[in-house]
């Protein structure tokens, strides 16, 4: 799944992700968006066998409606023409009043517990060790619409003294596998991604050396426009996952890696976490 694909996809055309399938269904589309947190091409490899799931388990065809920014997607929620969304956290923290949101799910991690963290990575054979280390060294983060490229460099000068204005050179990239690429390269000396995306890169040639603070997993998102049987359906179809049956095992097999281990109903007080991040971050700028 993993992978730079960004020359090969053009985010902007819906169209090209739309399953042959759709032609003359007889069951009502449903729309399903997803943040822009890897390239186009790996969401849908990892988002199309759900799609399949949700049609096949509810009375909806599910289809993915892609943005190319994490607040598109939000915008999309608002303005009704998605009916479900995998958001970030942070864009869902920071425009849940202003689109109307609400959090229905949150997906489990291999320990059946909905949290997970972000990682720093950098070569294997690299002398960082740290965070300490970043001194004086280059490093790249995923977007600054998504909680962890907003939260990390924060997170360092806290936890290390270090601010942006210490290091060789600073970047943020729009998907957490262009950073494991760029830092997989020698492009960075070190990045900041999601923990699927760490733990997947540690057979590719990078290391984990510091592991910030667990947070409450990515929100699956409804919003006003969203009818009742098609939120209800989504939440059936989740809830109903047992991933304890070697069928189950073997279809979440081939589902993005954050949403393969389950879910469990969430509520907005889940990502208060997330409002102290956000406030904290803003108190102090």
């Amino acid at each position: 799944m993993w992978g730079s694909y960004e020359k090969a996809v053009d985010i902007s055309i819906d169209k090209q992700f739309l399953p042959k399938t759709i032609i003359g269904t007889e069951k009502p589309i449903r729309f399903f968006g997803v943040v822009s947190r890897y390239t186009p091409r790996e969401i849908y490899e990892g988002y199309q066998p759900i799609m399949d799931f949700l049609t096949k388990n509810t009375p909806f065809k599910f289809v993915l409606k892609l943005s190319d920014t994490y607040t598109g997607t939000a915008k999309q929620l608002g303005d009704g023409k998605i009916a479900v969304a995998s958001l970030g956290s942070f864009v869902y923290v920071k425009y849940k009043e202003q689109y109307d949101l609400e959090v229905i799910l949150k997906p489990l991690n291999q320990q059946g517990n909905g949290f997970y963290h972000s990682m720093f990575i950098a070569l294997k054979n690299s002398p960082i060790s740290s965070l300490s280390d970043l001194k004086n060294r280059s490093i790249v983060f995923p977007s600054r619409e998504s909680l962890t490229g907003h939260w990390m460099p924060n997170y360092i000068f806290s936890n290390a003294g270090i601010s942006l204005v210490d290091l060789k050179k600073f970047n943020y990239s729009s998907h957490h596998t262009t950073v494991a690429d760029k830092v997989l390269s020698g492009e960075y000396d070190a990045g900041v991604v999601k923990e699927a995306v760490a733990e997947m890169y540690k057979n590719h040639g990078l290391k984990i050396f510091h592991i910030a603070p667990k947070r409450t997993t990515i929100p699956l998102v409804v919003s006003k426009h969203t009818d009742q049987k098609t939120r209800q359906s989504i939440m059936d179809a989740f809830l109903s996952i047992d991933v304890e049956k070697p069928e189950t095992i073997s279809l979440l097999e081939f589902w993005d890696k954050e949403l393969s281990y389950g879910f469990e109903k969430a509520d907005d007080s889940d990502y208060e976490l997330t409002r102290e991040i956000i406030s904290q971050i803003d108190n102090n700028n």
